[in-house]
């Protein structure tokens, strides 16, 4: 599993190297860093009036005895409400023969973008969130923040972005052997590689509920304009450590009104 985690730095490294040689022709293609095909999400600004529909799958190859399978479908709605500030809502759904199959939460969130990143400055956003589960076997309620910094490499529209995310997660009355507070983070990049497509990478490290456990990846992706108004990504995610899945694939749309 460590060759693998190796050979997802190396494609990572090869796409970034692809990036910098690349140059903006317009700067619509970094609408598209607001959403990135994996897990780091960026700063991004949000306009008063605007709506984002996403529908996002990620397949998980866990291990394990019998090799099973985690399907999990995240849509969201995200409506602008006033600049800088957005409400969502998300009720995602699991399926398969893991553990934790048929059963989903429903995310109620609102991001606000403390500082927008452009001009080669520091963006900064926030995003309470409330977790609530349902499904076969769900659990209890869960509660936290996350915090999100993206710095741009440059002024252009186009330079490359850094990005950090750190989220902390409360779970109110958790079962024997849960954690109460479980922490998610996230640090990554993107970039274009042409007029209306770019590619990201990032690792990723969650901690479960369960005590003593934690997922970790390294993930790379593509995003890609269609029109104005129209975005589809995807990636691939190698997990290494004990606990982790074997590999992720990751498929998204997002439609902009």
């Amino acid at each position: 599993m460590r060759h693998a985690a190796l050979a997802g730095l190396t494609l990572a490294a090869g796409l970034l190297a692809l990036a910098g040689t690349a140059r903006a022709q317009d700067d619509e293609r970094m609408a598209l860093s607001s959403e990135l095909p994996i897990t780091v999400e960026d700063a991004a600004a949000i306009e008063k009036g605007s709506v984002d529909v996403k529908v996002r799958a990620f397949f998980d190859r866990l291990k394990g005895d019998g090799g099973r399978n985690r399907l999990t479908f995240d849509p969201e709605l995200q409506v602008g409400v006033a600049n800088g500030l957005a409400l969502k809502v998300n009720p995602g759904y699991r399926v398969g023969n893991a553990d934790d199959a048929q059963q989903g939460d429903v995310k109620l969130s609102a991001e606000y973008n403390i500082r927008e990143p452009s001009q080669g400055r520091l963006g900064l956003s926030v995003e309470p969130v409330v977790s609530i589960p349902y499904g076969s076997g769900s659990k209890t309620t869960e509660a936290g923040i996350t915090g999100r910094l993206t710095q741009p490499l440059g002024t252009a529209a186009a330079a490359p972005r850094l990005h950090a995310n750190l989220s902390w997660r409360h779970l109110f009355d958790p079962e024997p052997g849960e954690r109460d507070n479980r922490f998610i983070m996230a640090a990554g990049m993107n970039a274009p590689v042409g007029p209306a497509t770019a590619v990201a990478f990032d690792v990723v490290r969650e901690q479960s509920q369960e005590r003593g456990k934690a997922d970790n990846f390294v993930e790379v992706g593509i995003r890609h304009l269609v029109g104005e108004n129209l975005a589809v990504g995807a990636g691939v995610g190698v997990g290494f450590g004990p606990d982790s899945p074997r590999y992720r694939l990751l498929l998204g749309v997002q439609r902009s009104f």
